[in-house]
């Protein structure tokens, strides 16, 4: 297990910040919603995607996230959103943009079948707020 993990943050790029067990998860495919693409979503993407902000959808839930995961995938791959330094939107920080780490997250879960996972995996994330 631990040489699939290494071979992992090998061939994906992933920064070694990110534990051992999280790159196994995306390596493996087993990144779920609840656990894995919501913290993510919190941190990035929700400032703008929830009801009465610029974006035109919201990725609060599941239901109204799911819908939107291969457009995420497209978006997050071509480095797209967050939109940083982008003229027509808010100012965003370099802090702001997603890891590589991130990004393999969200692409794996698309590519998984963008499953939900659990309650019982979720980790608690403020709805609507920047990490």
């Amino acid at each position: 297990m631990l040489r699939i993990a290494v071979a992992a943050i090998l061939v994906t790029g992933l920064t070694p910040f990110v534990s051992v067990a999280k790159a196994a998860d995306v390596a493996q495919g087993r990144v779920t919603f609840q656990r894995d693409v919501l913290p993510i979503l919190a941190k990035h993407c929700q400032g703008c995607h929830q009801p009465g902000q610029i974006a035109p959808m919201s990725f609060l839930t599941y239901e109204t996230t799911r819908p939107w995961a291969q457009q995420i995938k497209a978006v997050v791959a071509n480095k797209k959103m967050p939109p940083v330094g982008a003229p027509h939107y808010a100012v965003l920080t370099q802090d702001e943009r997603l890891t590589q780490a991130e990004i393999m997250t969200l692409v794996t879960w698309v590519d998984d079948g963008a499953p939900e996972g659990t309650a019982h995996d979720a980790r608690p994330t403020p709805q609507g707020q920047k990490k």
